[in-house]
């Protein structure tokens, strides 16, 4: 025999927690290492978009400090003193005043890039040295001396194509030349550090500078907010993990090695160990939980589900396997039986309804009393020898006709209702002779709208037979949409001049209750509401009124549309 369903599902269920664990484990290894090389990706982007700042910045200064080397007007001046042999108070006031502007321009280079730095000037003809900056008083003045010594020497060192260099490991330099001009800037290797430090690019890393030979001239370790010096580039606290970031800028000689460190718990390998026992342990625990299922749950279930197989549906299902759900679930079983032959108590109730509902309909549709009158009132016409009044009759009877047995028990076009109401008015009006007159509106556009057949022409004919009186009968039916948010209906009313319902009848017919089978009203009025409860079921509303002369009757139901409705109806 066949498993039942339940049971293939938990044992599915089983297998795909053991998927979910193996699957589990593989992602968690991918995201860990995703999340991991994301983090340096991230961090090493950062570092080098600040070098990539710092480049800027070692590349512009370079290119101010070319233009006042090649074009400024002062430091062209201070060549003047070469050719002075003896005291010219007048050259020497001019040479004073070049000076003046060199530190001037000089000075504006430091207010523009900042006080860390120190820019300097050699003019070799004339001997002259300009310098200007805040650092350090001590820093400027072993500066002084290593450049005056180069000076003597006539060895000073250059910067090779622009690059800044490392000069006696405690400067970051820029020396450039334009002819006899030497002219250079340079920034303490410290405060070049402390900007990077700065970053706090992770709550412990270590940053080391090196030289062009590549050898380490200082390392800075940053932990947790404190900032210190270290000996040793390869030095760091034990159990950490790292990784390690090398940048050497487009404009530099020197390189920036960044290794960011990690404790022990954002260790990806370690992370992966444990992900890996987790997921180890998950499976024994789905193993076990599959034992314990199969033994205390799907065998109960599978003699449970035997004994309703073998069970005809009639008797009481009685279960004794010590388990309360299986218990419950018998209960509830013997009480969805008792509710399924009660629903399919209803449902034959409802069919009954609704048949009785089509006959109601049928009989609006074949009536012979009426059909006779027709051919009474043509055979009356004929002997006077009213031809044309003949033909206009049978023009309007057979209009009338093909539009009633064209209607079903399913809706109909808006438009078709109305012109069959028209059509049938006239026969009326023809057939009976009775005096009344009549009005179709449109409030709105009507094409492809659909409604209940026959259900406008019950309330009409109960006006016409039902709304005596000694003066003319005036009948109004008016067709027009209100909308809403959640929906659109169609407010359809019909009213006459007649002498309105009867009061018993009326408080009936709004309480929805049903009335005696007089008057045809059991056949029309109830056969109505039986079809908009079946079509609608709570979504529409009747209201009967007796005005101060004459009924109205009020009809609101959704707007429906017809997938394809052609607007061949015309309201005569």
């Amino acid at each position: 025999m066949k498993k039942p369903l339940f049971t293939k599902t938990i044992q599915l269920m089983i297998w795909l927690m053991l998927m979910i664990a193996v699957i589990g484990l593989v992602l968690g290894h991918r995201l860990m290492l995703y999340y991991f090389e994301k983090e340096k990706e991230d961090i090493t982007n950062g570092i080098r978009q600040y070098f990539e700042l710092n480049d800027n910045s070692f590349r512009q200064l370079n290119q101010e400090l070319l233009f006042i080397a090649a074009n400024d007007a002062n430091v062209k001046g201070l060549t003047s003193m070469e050719n002075v042999q003896e005291p010219d108070y007048k050259a020497l006031l001019n040479y004073n005043i070049d000076v003046a502007g060199v530190q001037m321009r000089l000075q504006n280079i430091v207010s523009v890039y900042g006080n860390k730095y120190y820019v300097w000037l050699y003019e070799a003809k004339s001997d002259t040295f300009i310098d200007y900056g805040n650092n350090d008083y001590k820093l400027r003045t072993d500066f002084r001396e290593i450049i005056g010594k180069q000076i003597e020497e006539k060895n000073i060192k250059l910067s090779q194509n622009g690059r800044w260099f490392i000069e006696e490991q405690r400067y970051i330099c820029s020396t450039l030349r334009f002819g006899n001009v030497y002219i250079g800037t340079w920034i303490d290797l410290e405060d070049y550090l402390d900007n990077i430090m700065k970053l706090k690019i992770s709550p412990s890393f270590m940053v080391s500078i090196l030289d062009q030979d590549e050898n380490p001239v200082r390392n800075k370790r940053y932990l947790y907010g404190d900032i210190t010096d270290i000996d040793d580039m390869e030095s760091g606290e034990k159990g950490l993990s790292n990784f390690t970031i090398k940048e050497k800028g487009a404009k530099s000689d020197f390189s920036i090695v960044i290794r960011i460190y990690q404790k022990w718990y954002e260790n990806s390998h370690f992370l992966q160990m444990v992900l890996v026992l987790v997921s180890l342990g998950f499976l024994l625990v789905v193993l076990s939980f599959s034992v314990y299922l199969r033994n205390k749950v799907l065998h109960p279930i599978l003699r449970f589900y035997n004994q309703i197989a073998a069970n005809s549906g009639i008797q009481k299902i009685n279960v004794n396997e010590g388990v309360v759900e299986l218990d419950e679930a018998a209960r509830m079983l013997n009480v969805l039986i008792d509710e399924v032959h009660a629903l399919e108590l209803d449902n034959y109730v409802q069919k009954t309804k609704r048949q009785e509902a089509e006959l109601g309909f049928a009989q609006q549709q074949i009536r012979p009393h009426f059909f006779i009158n027709c051919l009474n009132v043509i055979y009356s016409m004929a002997q006077l020898n009213k031809k044309q009044n003949i033909q206009d009759l049978c023009v309007d009877i057979s209009d009338y006709m093909r539009l009633l047995f064209q209607a079903n028990t399913d809706l109909v076009p808006v438009l078709q209702e109305l012109d069959m109401i028209d059509k049938y008015l006239k026969v009326m009006n023809s057939v009976y002779g009775q005096d009344f007159m009549y009005s179709l509106t449109k409030e709105c556009e009507l094409a492809g709208d659909i409604m209940p057949p026959l259900l406008i022409q019950t309330f009409v004919e109960n006006s016409i037979k039902h709304g005596g009186k000694e003066e003319r009968l005036f009948i109004s039916v008016v067709i027009k949409k209100e909308c809403s948010v959640n929906t659109n209906k169609l407010c359809i009313s019909i009213q006459d001049s007649g002498i309105g319902f009867p009061e018993e009848v009326l408080e009936k017919l709004n309480r929805g209750e049903e009335i005696q089978k007089t008057a045809g009203h059991q056949i029309g009025i109830q056969n109505v509401l039986q079809r908009l409860k079946l079509i609608y079921e709570t979504d529409y509303e009747l209201l009967f009124q007796n005005l101060g002369s004459g009924a109205k009757v009020t009809i609101r139901i959704p707007e429906r549309k017809a997938e394809a409705v052609k607007d061949e109806y015309t309201v005569g």
